[in-house]
Parts: C-alpha cells; sequence; structure tokens
C-alpha cells in the first residue's frame, strides 16, 4: 500500500490533504521530505549498483568488507545529500513558512480509493482469519 501511495500521490496532493486534516507543519514538512527521499535513494542504489557491474565488482562474490565499502558509504553519502537538497527545495517551495500555502490540487476520497482499501482490509481479514485457525 505504501509503495502505491508513493508512485501515485504527488507532494502538493499529500501536503494539502495533510493540511485538510488539520497536521501539524511539524508533521507534514518532515513526511514530505521523505514523501521523495525514499525514491530518489532507490534510484541512487540502482546507479551504484549498475556502476559497480560495470567495475565487475558482483555482490554475491567477495568479503562482506568490500560489498559496505564499494556500496553503502556510495549510498550513505548520497543519501546525506539528497536529504539535504529536498530540505532545501521544500523551505524555497514556502513549507514551513508564516503564510498559508494555496493548492489547486483537487483532493477528496473516490471510487478507487474505496476499493484498494476494501482490498486491503479484506486481505488483513483474510491473514487474520487464518492465523486463528478460521480459514
Amino acid at each position: 500500500m505504501g509503495v502505491y501511495v508513493l508512485s501515485t500521490t504527488t507532494v502538493s496532493e499529500f501536503t494539502a490533504a495533510m493540511q485538510r486534516l488539520r497536521v501539524s507543519e511539524k508533521i507534514i514538512i518532515p513526511m514530505s521530505v521523505m514523501f521523495r527521499f525514499f525514491p530518489t535513494v532507490g534510484e541512487e542504489f540502482s546507479a551504484i549498483n549498475t556502476a559497480m557491474r560495470m567495475r565487475g565488482i558482483s555482490l554475491g562474490g567477495g568479503s562482506a568488507g568490500k560489498m559496505l565499502e564499494y556500496r553503502l558509504v556510495p549510498l550513505l553519502t548520497c543519501s546525506a545529500k539528497i536529504g539535504e537538497e529536498l530540505s532545501a527545495a521544500a523551505l524555497t517551495r514556502g513549507l514551513g513558512g508564516e503564510v498559508k500555502r494555496t493548492n489547486i490540487c483537487r483532493i477528496g476520497f473516490r471510487i478507487q480509493d474505496v476499493l484498494f482499501i476494501s482490498l486491503c482490509a479484506a486481505a488483513f481479514a483474510a491473514a487474520a482469519l487464518a492465523h486463528l485457525g478460521v480459514l
């Protein structure tokens, strides 16, 4: 469900929905930064893996130390830089200011939302019943 939300919702829609729910700005700003952080880190991880394959460094072979050195260290460095850039971009776009932001996004509860929530509730109920031994 999280992947669906991240892939179909823009940061503006997310921010407008949270403001309509009267969520505090202290929660909205970090959440909107995280909303774009994880997909960006995923792209960086893919680029690092591609670069390592081009250099002939495989994930399976070799030691764990080399895997950490060649993949994790660049990923952590990029993650810190991405976080700083996204925070600066969010503040530049007006998040956290004293003036209330306007938004042209149409947000609301649609039939797709009802269907998806129903599907998730049914899967949760089936898993709970299977765990109890009823199914």
